[in-house]
């Protein structure tokens, strides 16, 4: 009997063992990395504001450290260079593909738009990702929601991105004009 109940038991005491240090080990390797700009961040923040000294905002919460998005479902983060006094909100929003809009979008202290840099769409290849070229992105630059962004025209074939696009913007000024004291506070 002894014999029998010995080898599944030691094997599982062995196993028991190999987790608890795979735990151990994961809970040592594991860092925090809530508001840590990545590299592609990094990169939009410097395509639209040039160099600077960037950092994404965060508060304290009980389950740790957490972006600030002031309860915008949409809001992913808010990116400042204090000094200059530049303002990168980054947006996830639903174009033609639910959330296919995932970009920075660049507020200047006069609450215009200084630019924008696609972090990744999930748009339609060769109609609705158009929304992220250059060309049609600069029709922005320099906008309020008092120019009417809506008077930007939608792109052929791309109008349920076209609208995102401008649902986007106008979230990130309108979040930026009402929190602007918090955000440089």
């Amino acid at each position: 009997m002894k014999s029998k109940v010995m080898p599944p038991l030691v094997l599982t005491l062995i196993c028991i063992i190999v987790c608890g240090l795979l735990v151990i080990a994961h809970d040592a390797a594991i860092k925090d990395n809530t508001g840590v700009l990545t590299d592609e961040m990094k990169k939009g923040c410097t395509g639209i504001f040039g160099e600077g000294e960037y950092e994404m905002l965060t508060k304290k919460t009980d389950k740790g450290t957490e972006p600030v998005t002031f309860g915008d479902k949409h809001l992913n983060s808010v990116i400042v260079d204090k000094q200059n006094k530049n303002c990168l909100m980054e947006i996830t929003c639903d174009g033609y593909a639910k959330d296919g809009l995932h970009l920075l979008i660049g507020i200047g202290d006069d609450g215009k738009i200084k630019g924008m840099h696609f972090l990744s769409i999930g748009e339609t290849p060769g109609l609705g990702a158009k929304v992220a070229q250059k060309e049609y992105t600069d029709k922005y630059t320099g906008l309020s929601v008092e120019d009417d962004i809506e008077n930007v025209d939608n792109l052929t074939a791309a109008t349920y991105s076209s609208k995102g696009l401008k649902k986007a913007c106008e979230q990130a000024i309108n979040l930026y004009t009402v929190h602007k004291g918090e955000i440089f506070g």
